[in-house]
């Protein structure tokens, strides 16, 4: 995997520090990547879990990142998803 990819020890992509944290720049900017390298990478980075079962949306609903939460959801981000 690449380094915009890559899940550390515990499953948790950069999308997903980036979301944890609050850091919008990130987010945006990681979105705006996957978005130039095809939709499918997009939908799989978005949503991905990691090893509790969270996505970056789950993440950033939990560490109270509502600017976070409302350009995940208006982005692509499955509110369906469940976690473990």
């Amino acid at each position: 995997p690449s380094l915009l990819t890559a899940p550390d020890e515990y499953g948790n992509t950069p999308l997903h520090e980036a979301a944890t944290h609050g850091h919008w720049p990130m987010v945006v900017g990681l979105l705006k990547r996957f978005i130039t390298l095809g939709h499918k990478k997009y939908d799989d980075e978005i949503n991905k879990k990691n090893h509790c079962g969270n996505t970056p949306l789950h993440l950033a609903l939990q560490f109270d990142h509502p600017d976070i939460v409302q350009f995940l959801s208006e982005n692509g981000a499955d509110q369906s998803i469940k976690n473990n």
